[in-house]
């Protein structure tokens, strides 16, 4: 029975570093020039650090100058091309911009943000009407 038991042990903690070593994060870094909204907070400008979980379903997003940091839920996106370019894409309502996009770059794949209560209330109003989806490319 206890060898059992540290066999089944032994076999967990193997699977555990195969996963570890496996799922490596993306970050990347963007230098925004506008405030802009993940989710309902209001980020500043400035650079960032882009992180993206091995499976893509958690996005996150931290300043490198201020404490200024979110995460969020995403869903993957599949883009045109086999390679796309890293960039963050933004939807523009007026002067407001909000987080739509991330994608990191050397696979087709990105990930899409829901988008926020504030964006769908700017979206539906009439508050703004969305000029322009602004793309920022990021650094390796």
């Amino acid at each position: 029975m206890k060898n059992q038991v540290t066999r089944l042990v032994t076999i967990g903690i193997a699977l555990a570093a195969a996963v570890a070593v496996h799922a490596q994060d993306k970050t990347i870094t963007a230098n925004v020039p506008f405030s802009f909204y993940m989710g309902s907070s209001l980020m500043p400008q400035g650079a960032y650090r882009v992180n993206e979980s091995s499976h893509g379903s958690i996005v996150s997003i931290s300043s490198t100058v201020s404490t200024a940091a979110k995460a969020a839920t995403a869903h993957c996106l599949v883009g045109k091309k086999e390679s796309e370019p890293a960039r963050l894409v933004f939807h523009r309502y007026g002067d407001n911009y909000f987080l739509a996009e991330i994608w990191t770059g050397d696979t087709p794949e990105g990930q899409a943000l829901a988008p926020s209560p504030l964006e769908k209330e700017f979206a539906h109003s009439g508050l703004g009407t969305r000029l322009a989806m602004v793309q920022v490319y990021l650094n390796r």
